[in-house]
């Protein structure tokens, strides 16, 4: 998918910012709670397609928007956001294909989020 970068480095680099010296990474820490979280919110987010329960399509893609955003992973984002915008219209017509690049992109972000913990 082409766009902005997996992970945005200007949202990266200010996490990073937030570790006192001497104290835990902030970030690998707000990176783990993102891989800890998301998933179980996915998995609810697909039931809620699968039943047609519009308002749980909507509250579980407004909610991983919202941590998509936190992390700058804006491919992600942008993939909740119309998900997000579906249940808001009612229209649950294209949310499984969107399910289906949901989880693609939380793959990769969940690859890039592996390579910047290991790394440091």
């Amino acid at each position: 998918m082409a766009g902005p970068p997996v992970l945005d480095d200007a949202v990266i680099a200010s996490l990073r910012q937030l570790t006192p010296p001497g104290e835990p990474d902030v970030l690998a820490e707000v990176l783990r709670l993102f891989l800890s979280e998301v998933p179980r919110r996915m998995e609810l987010l697909r039931i809620a397609c699968a039943a047609g329960n519009i308002e749980g399509v909507y509250r579980s893609a407004h909610s991983l928007q919202g941590s998509a955003g936190n992390i700058g992973a804006m491919r992600l984002l942008a993939v909740c956001k119309k998900l997000n915008d579906l249940g808001r219209a009612g229209d649950l017509t294209h949310s499984a294909s969107l399910v289906d690049a949901l989880g693609a992109e939380y793959r990769r972000v969940e690859a890039e989020i592996h390579r910047l913990i290991t790394d440091g």
